[in-house]
């Protein structure tokens, strides 16, 4: 059963709109497949003390609480929810950004491709292909068996859950034999999510040149979900006149919660800063340049 148009569920995080130098800035987070907020770490509030204002975004058949395993999702559908609040955003404030971790990373990159009007997009552990040391060397067959009407199964998540840290890790571990769902995602992701998930890759692979955005990506260099690679390849590719790349070299995929959180955090939140300032900068500089000399009253 294919989907319908996806349903967007929840808007901002921040109740109120902040005050502050950044006050006219939003930024949208977006987790990981059939993810949460959790994923996010210190993220949205840290970015809240940087007087952002922070949009979480619920897509259906995107997000862990609105996944229907037996719905085939479209990835142009997450896209065009994205894309539509951007458009919105933007008649409210004056820049909007996107900070995406893992496919929330990914999509983040589709919507730069077709949008000019993001300032910045922050990619945490981005995936353009699963080819991570933890990645079963059968992975790449699943596509082929699913294309063949292998449907209904999924892909179960397993040790190390993407975190390098013992303790953390233990916990997520006994969080999603209770609840189904911890900081790194759902249980299990089902296959015809995955598989628009791998359709999307296919995509942004094609169109990266077309990503003009302040691009800032963070990346460890033992992901065992997604290789160093895959941050190569965007940096590379994009044609962002601003691009940064941090390497972690003490976590696994899931950066925002596990030993080098902090830099994560704190680098995203910098970096957005930096985008705003500097966008603020620029735009001084064209209204001087636009601006009508005075008249000579010499004469």
């Amino acid at each position: 059963m294919e989907s319908k148009a996806s349903v967007e569920v929840s808007d901002d995080i921040t109740e109120e709109r902040p005050s502050g130098p950044h006050k006219d800035h939003a930024v949208i987070l977006l987790h990981g497949l059939c993810g949460s907020a959790l994923e996010l770490g210190t993220i949205p509030k840290l970015l809240k003390k940087a007087n952002c204002t922070v949009v979480l975004l619920n897509i259906d058949n995107y997000s862990a609480a609105l996944t229907n395993e037996r719905v085939s999702p479209n990835w142009m559908d997450w896209c065009a929810i994205v894309e539509s609040k951007v458009s919105r955003l933007k008649e409210e404030f004056k820049t909007v950004s996107i900070c995406g971790l893992s496919m929330g990373a990914t999509l983040a990159l589709a919507v730069a491709s077709r949008s000019s009007e993001l300032l910045s997009v922050v990619l945490l552990s981005p995936v353009l292909q699963y080819d991570g040391w933890s990645v079963p060397c059968y992975q790449k067959l699943l596509a082929v068996v699913y294309d063949m009407g292998f449907r209904n199964w999924s892909y179960k998540e397993s040790e190390p859950y993407g975190i390098k840290n013992f303790e953390m890790r233990r916990r997520v571990s006994n969080a999603l034999k209770k609840d189904g769902v911890a900081a790194v995602g759902a249980a299990s992701i089902p296959a015809r999510h995955l598989r628009a998930a791998q359709r999307m890759m296919a995509y942004v692979r094609q169109a990266l040149p077309l990503v003009r955005a302040n691009t800032l990506i963070i990346h460890s260099i033992d992901d065992e979900t997604a290789s160093p690679r895959n941050a190569e390849m965007i940096q590379q590719g994009i044609s962002s006149e601003v691009r940064k790349m941090v390497w972690l070299g003490d976590c696994y995929h899931i950066i925002t919660v596990d030993n080098e959180r902090e830099i994560v955090s704190n680098e995203t939140v910098q970096f957005i800063r930096r985008s705003i300032d500097l966008h603020g900068n620029e735009l001084s500089r064209k209204y001087l340049a636009h601006t009508s000399p005075l008249k000579d009253r010499r004469q």
